[in-house]
């Protein structure tokens, strides 16, 4: 453990207030991990959930939305091409699932991850993006996944296969990571718990792996896609847009008779779409 506390510092060490987003590989186990390191507090980019009407290449998603990084986001049905769970775009839930952990970005651009109940509707209403559908991989610096407790039933989820996740680290860092190698979720906590990671989320992957960065695909699906999560670029005051701030809840005043918690600098850039994809598979 100390082992890998060490090798966490050392990779988080890589963003410096004059990188704010920088892309790093590692070594555990024998299996190379990409991961993209972004500090949040910097206020110079954000994070956010794209959607497609069907499915798309990432090529696709990455020429239009011209992002910074961006990573696969949750499980969908490839005969469908739609997601199988909660996706909320905008502060508008254009996806529902019932299971799995959650990802939340609210209006000042500040990342939650979260649990809900099987079946229990997540209260969005305070985030302007968001997922469901993640099986959860490390709490509280902790490597415990247990996605027979989250009701997955699919038995590729928790067998070996090519990851991709999401993470915060005890100082506020946001982390995506991938590898294109199979392992186990076990292996991919204890991969996320090396970076520093306190809290993480397993996302969809197999086929489905993707990560970019600045103009790069580190890590190139073999299929099309439905939703991607996107860092961008953010105005340097890091205030929301003024007509989004009509759509931030204000909570009501209480009653007073009442008694009451080698790094780049990053430059977005692409490269001309390509068309990869392969044939649908059963739902997750």
């Amino acid at each position: 453990m100390k082992l890998l506390t060490v090798l966490g510092l050392a990779i988080l060490g890589i963003v410096s207030y004059a990188s704010p987003v920088a892309h790093t590989s590692f070594v555990v186990g024998h299996v190379r991990y990409h991961a993209v390191i972004v500090d949040m507090k910097a206020g110079t980019t954000s994070l956010k959930t794209v959607l497609a009407n069907g499915s798309r290449t990432a090529w696709n998603f990455v020429g239009k939305e011209q992002p910074i990084a961006a990573i696969t986001g949750t499980f969908f049905s490839p005969a469908q091409a739609i997601p199988v769970a909660d996706v909320l775009v905008d502060g508008n839930l254009k996806a529902k699932g019932d299971r799995g952990s959650c990802l939340g970005v609210d209006y000042f651009g500040e990342v939650s991850i979260f649990d809900e109940h099987y079946r229990q509707p997540v209260e969005w209403s305070s985030y302007q993006y968001g997922l469901r559908g993640a099986v959860r991989v490390v709490s509280n610096g902790k490597v415990c996944p247990n996605p027979k407790a989250q009701r997955f039933r699919d038995r590729r989820i928790w067998s070996s296969a090519s990851r991709t996740g999401i993470g915060i680290t005890k100082s506020g860092k946001l982390v995506l990571i991938a590898t294109s190698k199979p392992v186990t979720l076990s292996e991919f906590g204890r991969a996320m718990v090396s970076c520093g990671i306190k809290e993480g989320l397993s996302l969809d992957g197999g086929s489905s792996t993707c990560l970019y960065y600045n103009g790069k695909m580190v890590i190139s699906p073999r299929r099309k896609l439905t939703n991607l999560l996107l860092i961008t670029s953010r105005p340097a005051n890091g205030m929301p847009a003024m007509q989004q701030i009509a759509k931030i809840p204000v909570k009501p005043e209480p009653k007073v008779d009442t008694v009451s918690i080698a790094v780049q600098q990053a430059t977005p850039t692409t490269q001309p779409p390509s068309s990869t994809g392969t044939p649908s598979q059963p739902r997750r």
